[in-house]
Parts: C-alpha cells; sequence; structure tokens
C-alpha cells in the first residue's frame, strides 16, 4: 500500500512538473530588443499545418507540436483567419496562438489623392495593396459592377472616393471597389445630397462637374467660383471649353495642352461639344463637390485662365478674358525664369560644396 503511495506521489509529481515545463514552453517570452519583424501571409483556405510550417520556416516557433496540440485542443485550429501577420523571434505560443485566432492582423493602408483617375488609381492599389493593376482597373470598368453598385455610368471613374482606407489582406478587386463606392455614397449622401435639387443636375452630372473643378483648382478657396463659371456657360448654352476634358480624352494626359489637342474627336473634348462630359474625368473630392452644387452665388463670370501660381484671373467677356490672357501670360512666364534662376542658384550651391 505503502509502495502504490509512493509512486502515485511521483506520478503525480512527474506530472505536475510536466505541466508546469509545458506551461513555462507555453506562454514564456524571450523577445531580444531589436527583434526583426517576421510577416506570415495567411491565405483563405490555408489549414493549421501550413501556418505551421511557415512559422518553423521563418523560425519564429521553436516547438511545433506543441503549438499544434494546444491549438487543436482549445478548438484554435478552426479560428485561424486570413491575412498578415507579424511576429517576433521568442514571441510566446500562447500569443500566436492568439494572434492567428483572434485576427490580430496588419492593416493594409491604401491612400487615394484626390483627383487621381481611374488608371492612377489602379496603379496606386498595384503598389500599397497588391492588386493587379489590370484586374482591378478592369473590374472598375465593368458596367456590371457599376450597375450592382447603383452607379449610372458605364464605369466607377470618379465614384472610387479619394480618401485613406485601411484595409484587411487579401482583398480582391471587386470587393476594394466596392468599399470605396460606398465611401462616395456615405459621404455624397451626408455632405452634399441636400444641396443637390438647387442646381438641376444629375448625380453623374454633379459628379462630371465636381471632377471638372478638382482638375481646374489647385486653390480650394476658388472652387466655387470656378463651379460657377461652368454652370453660367451651361445655362447660356456655351461650351464648357474645359482643358482637363481634352487632358481625359487624350487618354488622362499631365501635361500643358497643344491647339491640335483640342481638335480630338471624343465626347470628352468640351471644346467641341455642348454640356457636360458624359462622366466624371477623375475621383472629386468632398470640396469640389460641395463647390459643383453650391457655386459661388451672385458670380457673373464666364472665363478664367490660370496665372501660374495656382490661382485664377477671372472675368465676365470675352473681351476681358483675352486681356486676361496676356497678363496671365506674362506672369507665368515670369514665373518659368523665376523657377530657372532658383534652379540654375541651387546647381551653383551644389557644386560649390563639392569643390569645398
Amino acid at each position: 500500500m505503502r509502495k502504490l503511495s509512493t509512486i502515485l506521489a511521483l506520478l503525480f509529481a512527474a506530472g505536475l512538473i510536466a505541466a508546469v515545463y509545458v506551461g513555462v514552453l507555453f506562454f514564456s517570452e524571450n523577445i531580444r530588443e531589436g527583434a526583426p519583424n517576421v510577416e506570415i501571409r495567411v491565405n483563405p483556405g490555408m489549414y493549421l499545418n501550413d501556418v505551421q510550417k511557415m512559422l518553423v520556416d521563418a523560425r519564429v516557433l521553436k516547438h511545433p507540436r506543441l503549438f499544434r496540440w494546444v491549438a487543436i485542443a482549445t478548438g484554435k485550429d478552426k479560428k485561424v483567419q486570413a491575412g498578415r501577420y507579424v511576429f517576433l523571434d521568442g514571441m510566446s505560443i500562447s500569443r500566436m496562438l492568439h494572434k492567428l485566432s483572434h485576427a490580430e492582423f496588419e492593416v493594409t493602408r491604401l491612400t487615394v489623392p484626390e483627383g487621381f483617375m481611374l488608371r492612377e488609381i489602379a496603379g496606386a492599389v498595384a503598389r500599397e495593396v497588391e492588386i493587379d493593376s489590370a484586374r482591378f482597373y478592369q473590374a472598375a470598368c465593368d458596367p456590371g459592377l457599376a450597375r450592382q453598385l447603383g452607379i449610372s455610368a458605364p464605369t466607377l471613374e470618379g465614384y472610387l472616393f479619394p480618401d485613406t482606407y485601411l484595409l484587411s489582406w487579401p482583398i480582391s478587386s471587386r470587393d476594394l471597389a466596392r468599399i470605396m463606392v460606398e465611401r462616395f455614397r456615405e459621404v455624397y449622401q451626408e455632405k452634399v445630397a441636400k444641396y443637390a435639387n438647387d442646381v438641376g443636375l444629375s448625380t453623374n452630372e454633379i459628379v462630371a462637374l465636381a471632377s471638372i473643378v478638382q482638375s481646374e483648382a489647385q486653390n480650394e478657396s476658388e472652387m466655387n467660383r470656378i463651379s460657377a463659371v461652368y454652370h453660367n456657360r451651361l445655362r447660356k448654352g456655351l461650351r464648357l471649353e474645359a482643358d482637363p476634358t481634352v487632358a481625359y480624352a487624350l487618354g488622362g494626359v499631365r501635361r500643358g495642352l497643344h491647339y491640335s489637342d483640342l481638335k480630338i474627336d471624343s465626347p470628352y473634348n468640351t471644346y467641341r461639344n455642348k454640356g457636360l462630359p458624359p462622366g466624371p474625368i477623375c475621383s472629386p473630392g468632398l470640396a469640389s463637390l460641395l463647390a459643383a452644387v453650391r457655386p459661388l452665388d451672385g458670380c457673373d463670370d464666364l472665363y478664367f485662365v490660370a496665372t501660374g501660381d495656382g490661382s485664377h484671373f477671372f472675368s465676365k467677356t470675352h473681351k476681358e478674358h483675352m486681356k486676361a490672357k496676356k497678363y496671365a501670360k506674362a506672369m507665368r512666364d515670369t514665373i518659368a525664369v523665376e523657377k530657372e534662376r532658383l534652379k540654375d542658384a541651387e546647381k551653383d550651391t551644389v557644386k560649390a560644396q563639392g569643390a569645398r
């Protein structure tokens, strides 16, 4: 009897020691200062075995069997979620499993600047979200997806709202486009829609006009006045003659236009066609959307011309406009000369520093 008690006591002690040992292995951490981040990408449909192998290959998981046993015993093997995870060498198995089963993955940040065209947004998506740009562009140009999202335009140009998005990984082209359109709709309904009836334009026309204002205005303070010019021209039946629409018709070029460019045969060429273009030419931000539905009150201007410093001269008559164009050209020439002078001075400074 005493012998049996001794054996039981030894077994209990051995079990206790084993439990403590396993607990130490499971909960203990030994993260060295400056340990590099190790990124693990868990794709949808991956099993625990796949994740375990990646962690072992990355040399952050030293006890794979314990990792697997605990995951199965606690049911966490069925809770591993897709995403980009960051681990550190020396991190506890407990923390690893918690991250994987509670979707503590890294978010992907996508920033879409105001005024970006669809092809430029596709480039940003490729760089920051790792979605093939051609695939995203194709999805955004799918009329079926536009109809599905309630957009009465052939593509999503103009409806991918410029903002900073925090996204999970991986994400499909169509899901990303849907998120951006939903953000547009949220902003439009909350901030813009209440003024839409006052201008007598459809949503697509408002977004198209806002995209032109966005492309023309470098200073937000001028947006309402630029919008008023276009509203006045529309009301009088004058062509908008907006340079950005021609640039868009040329494939979205970002350069000064030539007179020959103004002859391009395209429904987006507002030098040849009256009214607004068929759709937006870029993604307008909130300020330009508001300007499109709230043009400057009491403004009779019909023309404006860029001065070269980000501002514009505005005119009510063609005669005033021709004078303003001369002044604006003189200003642009002066600014160009000054820029060249500063550039040459900078080069001379660099040379002088290099000669010392």
